[in-house]
């Protein structure tokens, strides 16, 4: 039994002419005949009685014309829930972040979405870079911003922010006076760092640049956020290896300084290649390439 055959029944149960029913349907007597044939062989019942004077509904037609039409009333409001839940989708967008990306870039970008297109719903989700990319991989998130490198041929990347790595240090410190201060200079120092959990991406870009240098670094306090953490740094416990902007940021009295081979701090967005078919994505993507 198909839905078609089901309004095919109930036109010619309104109009109780074949003829009739037939021009409301945009189609030939014959085959809407057929099809009301098929549709009684496969019930094992006659719906219509037909003769000379017309036609007329049996008591086996009248008790499935009831039921016809709520199933076809039912299938339609199936169809509207379908097509309803694709707009939603089409308007809700699934972004993942790390830290350091919402910090920078990541308000900014939302804010300026959210006065573009004010019915679309934003989804936040903190997580590491990895369990981004693997997250867009799963069609978890629709777009993460990530600190690179990804090297994954189903992932399209924009770079959005590059800032190198400076040493904070409290004012009174000795080497303040060195305009630029060396890694192999801080191999004794007291570090303050984000914690691991927090911060993965920066927490391993730190500890792997003071390993290449040679050395471990002696970490005697972690903390978040980055204004606690330079408030330590303020009372003397120790240096921190911060973002360059972060002297923008964050008031506080304390000296920062380039360091010699300092690595890159970047923020880059990420999506699924083929993924920018999805309306939502494209809008925010214009957002994003915007800022």
């Amino acid at each position: 039994m198909e839905l078609r055959q089901l309004k095919y029944f109930i036109t010619v149960a309104e109009e109780l002419n074949f003829r009739r029913a037939a021009e409301r349907l945009y189609m030939e007597q014959p085959p809407l005949s057929r099809q009301i044939k098929q549709l009684e062989d496969e019930l094992g019942v006659e719906l219509f009685e037909r003769s000379k004077r017309g036609v007329s509904l049996t008591d086996a037609g009248t008790a499935f014309l009831d039921e016809a039409r709520l199933t076809l009333a039912q299938a339609e409001r199936a169809a509207t829930s379908a097509r309803k839940a694709v707009e939603r989708r089409q308007q809700n967008i699934t972004i993942g972040f790390s830290i350091c990306a919402f910090n920078r870039v990541l308000p900014e970008i939302i804010q300026e979405f959210r006065n573009n297109y004010p019915n679309a719903k934003v989804t936040l989700t903190e997580m590491s870079s990895q369990d981004q990319v693997r997250a867009l991989l799963d069609e978890k998130i629709d777009i993460g911003f990530i600190h690179p490198p990804v090297e994954l041929q189903e992932i399209e990347i924009l770079t959005l922010l590059c800032e190198p790595l400076v040493v904070a240090l409290p004012c009174n410190h000795p080497l303040t006076e060195q305009e630029t201060i060396s890694f192999a200079a801080l191999a004794k120092e007291p570090f303050i760092i984000c914690p691991q959990h927090v911060k993965p991406d920066l927490y391993a870009q730190i500890i792997s640049a003071c390993q290449k240098t040679g050395f471990t670094p002696n970490i005697v306090q972690e903390a978040s956020p980055p204004e606690v953490m330079l408030s330590f740094v303020e009372s003397g416990m120790g240096i921190s290896l911060v973002a360059a902007g972060a002297e923008i940021r964050h008031k506080v009295s304390v000296v920062y300084r380039p360091l010699d081979g300092a690595p890159m701090l970047e923020i880059a967005a990420v999506w699924r290649k083929g993924e920018i078919s999805l309306k939502v994505l494209q809008d925010f993507l214009d957002v994003v390439k915007s800022w």
